[in-house]
């Protein structure tokens, strides 16, 4: 993950398909729209509570993280 293009904005994310993200929310709109073409992305299940959207897997537990594991995990400080 890179910080150093203008504006703060955070590039060299998954799946990020080139784009640059100021903040996350940003960043988890974008995945939610490549989830049409079954990438993964995150979707909130609880206020400040993600949970990752992938194809099923069967038997595995999913992955929950909150919303400032995500801003720590994507580099994004706001």
């Amino acid at each position: 993950m890179d910080s150093s293009q203008g504006g703060g904005e955070i590039a060299g994310l998954p799946h990020a398909r080139g784009r640059t993200f100021r903040c996350l929310d940003e960043y988890l709109a974008h995945l939610e729209r490549q989830g049409a073409m079954d990438l993964p992305w995150w979707r909130q299940v609880a206020p400040g509570i993600y949970e990752r959207v992938t194809r099923a897997m069967p038997g595995r537990a999913p992955e929950r993280a909150t919303r400032d594991d995500l801003m720590r995990r994507f580099g994004f400080t706001r």
